[in-house]
């Protein structure tokens, strides 16, 4: 049984493993890790186009960025485990059922543990999960945190399940995975108070995601989406490889994909009618998704200004500024960085 808090009903470890801060972000327990609530939709539909655009083979990128990432997090999870990891090798079983409970949680699967030999090899299977090639990277990250070893991750499918099976390579150390690197913007300064509940301290907004942990889903009940808690590392690691390998016309592409994507998922909501000066209302979902911390918006001569802060990704953000504040029109966008931690976006409305 996983224990929920008695007065939100957000699962404990999301608000104990996590903190929302006043920038418009989420970080992890330790500080270490930037993290995003994110429609599955979006991550799939990112991966899926990039792939398509520049080729298949990419997606081994994509798993060694994520298991980055995923390894800086597992280790902020460690905290209070890691003596026991080491002296008591047995409650590395346990750990990584924890860790396929906390994958349930974040919305990422339904994942379980079906085999380990211990500093050999670990099978997580799952029914479903928010993006193959990231997951495959999620448990590769995982087992490197706990072996400390270097390892590879294989995809199969059986029985209507998806397996990941990660073995030991042999090597102590995992080049792929360690060739990536954090790299942090100072963040701008922000003022976003929550409401947070009482017993627990997560922002009340957060409570009205539902959770199905059985079946490893985390819903946004505004739009019917499943949604996930992930670290944004791997995702701006993707985004920089894609970026130096290709050509600076992978920003524009992202953008504009990820507005295309957004587009899909506001029919379901309903708008309040505001005035140009007011829309930036319409963002706040920004800030305690931990996308950036949305500071104002403003009329043009032919339609919106907006400005983010601390966005977690500035093509992605941008796309999904550009969709929200030209619900139901046609418009043209353009965005720029136009300091480190700020992102401008100008809507025109055609």
């Amino acid at each position: 049984m996983i224990p929920l808090c008695r007065e939100c009903g957000v699962p404990l470890s999301v608000s104990s493993s996590h903190r929302w801060e006043e920038q418009g972000r989420i970080l992890s327990r330790d500080g270490a890790q930037r993290l995003v609530i994110v429609e599955r939709k979006i991550i799939n539909g990112v991966i899926a186009k990039v792939g398509e655009k520049v080729g298949r083979e990419v997606e081994s990128s994509f798993t060694h960025a994520k298991a980055f990432d995923a390894c800086q997090y597992v280790r902020s999870l460690m905290v209070g485990w890691k003596k026991l990891l080491i002296g008591y090798p047995l409650i590395k079983r346990p750990f990584y059922e924890l860790l396929c409970d906390q994958a349930r949680i974040l919305g990422m699967a339904d994942a379980g543990l079906e085999g380990y030999r211990r500093g050999r090899e670990l099978v997580v299977s799952c029914s479903q999960c928010y993006n193959v090639p990231f997951f495959a990277g999620d448990i590769l990250g995982a087992f490197y945190a706990v072996e400390e070893k270097g390892a590879t991750v294989e995809v199969k499918e059986r029985e209507g399940k998806v397996l990941f099976v990660v073995r030991a390579s042999g090597d102590e150390r995992c080049e792929e995975i360690e060739r990536y690197s954090f790299s942090w913007e100072v963040p701008l300064q922000g003022y976003i108070s929550y409401k947070r509940c009482g017993r627990c301290g997560t922002p009340f907004p957060v409570s009205f995601f539902s959770w199905d942990i059985s079946a490893g889903l985390m819903v946004d009940t505004f739009n019917g989406e499943p949604v996930t808690l992930i670290d944004v590392a791997g995702i701006n690691a993707v985004h920089m490889e894609a970026r130096s390998r290709f050509g600076s016309w992978v920003d524009e592409f992202l953008a504009a994909e990820v507005k295309a994507m957004v587009d899909t998922l506001l029919p379901g909501l309903e708008w309040k009618r505001r005035r140009p000066e007011e829309r930036v209302r319409d963002l706040f979902f920004l800030a305690y998704r931990g996308m950036g911390n949305p500071i104002f918006t403003e009329p043009t001569g032919d339609g919106l200004r907006a400005r983010v802060e601390n966005p977690f990704n500035y093509p992605m953000v941008a796309g999904i500024v550009a969709s929200f504040l030209g619900r139901g029109r046609s418009v043209s966008f353009e965005w720029e960085r136009s300091m480190p931690g700020r992102l401008e976006v100008s809507l025109h409305f055609l």
